[in-house]
């Protein structure tokens, strides 16, 4: 189990593996804009990525944008501590909402992230979320993943 990083897309299995970053820039009329929202795999590059880090490149997002880079580790994010952060993100209003929520989803509902790397899965089974797309109860998000491990099993022979 783990994330998907945001940058190279493999799997992020440990907490102290990851950080979420934004990006802050000011706007025409000099108001501070955040974006970018992403959860990837922190620090030093790994081994077996050979493009290097995953984090944004701070220097380039400046030259390119005039955007500094912002973030925290993964460890922040999770845990009771964690929820209370990002949804301290939320009520502050400054991130857009729609990321802080989906990464609140990724981080601290049980299932989500799996079910979310079922692209497509949904609507191939034809699941529709009671609560509305992309919310998921958690029976819901069972039996998404339960039938999209039946039908990508492979066949017996």
């Amino acid at each position: 189990m783990g994330w998907r990083c945001g940058s190279c897309n493999q799997l992020i299995t440990r907490v102290d593996d990851g950080w979420v970053e934004w990006l802050a820039s000011e706007d025409d009329r000099g108001e501070s804009t955040l974006g970018g929202l992403r959860l990837v795999h922190r620090g030093a590059p790994f081994a077996d990525r050979l493009e290097g880090s995953c984090q944004y490149d701070a220097r380039k997002e400046f030259r390119s944008n005039r955007t500094i880079v912002e973030g925290l580790s993964l460890e922040r994010m999770v845990g009771p501590d964690g929820l209370m952060v990002l949804l301290s993100l939320l009520s502050a209003g400054d991130l857009p909402r729609a990321q802080v929520i989906e990464l609140t989803k990724r981080l601290h509902i049980p299932g989500y992230e799996l079910s979310r790397n079922l692209s497509g899965a949904t609507a191939q089974i034809g699941l529709t979320a009671y609560l509305g797309e992309g919310f998921y109860l958690q029976s819901e998000l069972e039996e998404l993943i339960a039938r999209a491990t039946e039908e990508y099993a492979e066949p017996e022979f």
